[in-house]
């Protein structure tokens, strides 16, 4: 795999980089399109360290003129790898104070007795948590520490265990999904909401999404857990004991041993609690301070809390940051944004749309292919804002155009914003989950198609049924 993969990698990067331009798309479009298939199929084939390749797609994106080499290195500065340093130094905090075992132990002895049974708890906590903090970078950095002791309960070894790989890709899609089913759980659907109501003339309320897309996003997520389930057979059914009910017992007597919660304990939970606090006041900041905290310095500021005397518990060489995993996210940021900087991605689906022939299209073929092109578009774009900018206002003036309920196209594509869960660089929960190595981008990659391709096909269903009773078709 390893020679074929990079043979494989590197004659699709000739192919590309040495094709004629396309007409409406840059030089530095086409060398940017060269050098993120050369990557992904290094990532996915694993042919190489993913941080080496990371690498060289950052030298080859400034030697072949897909990026400036101020821009690509600027990457480190960007908010998520930020994010992602802080959410390194949070989670060792809260493993070391012991609060994050605590709380692990606790979920595992009271719903998560068996792996499924830990799978569907920690599933339904994302879920709810959608509700409260809106944001789902946040969810993943609250989430993590928490899922990373219930696999050590589990003694789920990174990189071999399919238990792990099943729990950090299905909190994954639990994240993104379940964001789907709620308007402001995420700033791109409420910004796509505007865009119906000045292009359409249709105001969508939280009730008529929730309604709308909470149905959808419930049924992939189950659809999820089942492929979950096949794809990754389980190496354990219950925490490593021959016998469930002294599994069971076994639990709740390491709960009760941990004794009263210490004073490193009290000190983590104030600033993890401090932390979701902000989170999820995030358009309050200004009525309470007077001033905005954005997402990533909330996180920065955590962390800080972490290693000052008297209030932090951390030293600097207790952080545990995997910095072959902040290379690799580097990389793959700066050959994702490369993509939506130099046009190429914008190139990618105006010539996809141009390929069929949409006047001729019954209206149902019309929908599964505007579905099918808004959820996989993330594929090569690595910003949900980005892609309602470029996606909503086409596919409203299609509608118009075709003389189609705009609603009818719109609002279904925009429950698909948040289906970027294909690869680690698509979206920051992405790369927070990716960060604990429990599993490859060809793990994500496979879990993630699957799951999308089943979504699309409910979309298909609901498009006669359940679209039809709520009055989007």
């Amino acid at each position: 795999m390893k020679i074929t993969g990079i043979t494989i990698a590197l004659l699709v990067f000739t192919l590309i980089y040495t094709m004629p331009t396309p007409i409406q798309m840059t030089g530095q479009g086409k060398a940017a399109l060269a050098v993120f298939a050369m990557a992904f199929v290094l990532w996915v084939t694993q042919a190489i360290p993913t941080y080496a390749s990371s690498l060289v797609a950052i030298v080859a994106l400034v030697f072949t003129g897909g990026w400036d080499q101020a821009s690509t290195l600027a990457v480190f500065g960007q908010d998520v790898i930020w994010l992602m340093l802080s959410a390194f130094i949070i989670t060792a905090g809260m493993e070391k104070s012991g609060f994050a075992n605590r709380l692990a132990l606790f979920i595992v002895s009271k719903f998560g007795t068996t792996a499924k049974k830990a799978l569907i708890a920690l599933g339904v906590v994302n879920l709810l948590l959608a509700f409260v903090v809106p944001s789902t970078t946040a969810r993943a950095a609250m989430l993590l520490p928490i899922c990373l002791m219930i696999l050590k309960v589990y003694k789920a070894e990174p990189g071999v265990s399919n238990f792990g790989k099943q729990l950090m890709i299905q909190e994954i899609h639990f994240n993104n999904i379940s964001t789907s089913g709620i308007l402001t759980a995420t700033a791109p659907q409420i910004l796509a909401v505007g865009y119906i109501l000045s292009m359409a003339g249709q105001d969508v309320t939280w009730g008529q999404w929730f309604a709308a897309s909470m149905p959808i996003a419930i049924l992939t997520l189950i659809a999820s857990f089942v492929i979950g389930q096949l794809l990754f057979k389980s190496e354990v059914t219950t925490p490593p004991t021959t016998d469930l009910d002294h599994g069971q017992m076994s639990l709740k007597e390491q709960y009760k041993a941990l004794g009263k919660i210490s004073a490193n304990e009290i000190k983590a939970l104030v600033i993890f609690f401090l932390t979701v606090f902000l989170w999820a006041t995030d358009g309050k900041h200004l009525e309470l301070f007077g001033f905005q905290i954005s997402l990533v310095m909330v996180a920065v500021f955590s962390a800080a809390l972490f290693f000052l005397p008297y209030i932090g518990i951390l030293s600097w060489k207790e952080s545990n940051i995997p910095w072959d995993l902040m290379i690799f996210s580097c990389g793959a940021y700066a050959v994702g944004l490369a993509l939506d900087a130099s046009g190429a991605a914008s190139f990618l689906l105006n010539s996809i749309f141009e390929r069929f022939d949409l006047e001729a299209l019954s209206p149902f073929a019309l929908y599964m292919i505007i579905m099918f092109i808004a959820s996989f578009s993330h594929l090569v774009f690595t910003s949900k804002n980005v892609r309602v900018v470029i996606l909503l206002p086409a596919i409203i003036l299609l509608a118009n155009s075709l003389g189609i309920n705009p609603v009818a196209l719109a609002l279904p594509a925009c429950f698909t914003i948040c289906d970027s869960i294909t690869l680690p660089p698509h979206c920051k929960p992405n790369l927070i989950f990716y960060s604990s190595g429990y599993f490859t981008v060809k793990d994500q990659f496979v879990y993630g198609m699957l799951v999308l391709f089943a979504k699309w096909l409910i979309l298909g269903v609901a498009y006669f049924t359940w679209f039809r009773v709520v009055g989007i078709v």
